[in-house]
């Protein structure tokens, strides 16, 4: 199985930033859109990751 560099690069940088993201998530003066923009970038990520790609680009 291929794991792709830059997904295991994104694991990594997420296991290592995660509390710092939960603290700034989580914190009492946070608004209130803070945890959606985070979801947002997320799908946005995942659809950039699994959009079709031409037949070049294999």
């Amino acid at each position: 199985m291929y794991i792709q560099r830059t997904l295991l690069l994104a694991i990594v940088v997420l296991l290592v930033c995660f509390p710092f993201i939960t603290d700034w998530l989580t914190s009492d003066f946070s608004a209130w859109l803070r945890p959606y923009l985070v979801w947002i970038a997320i799908v946005f990520v995942a659809w950039l990751a699994q959009r079709p790609r031409q037949g070049d680009d294999l």
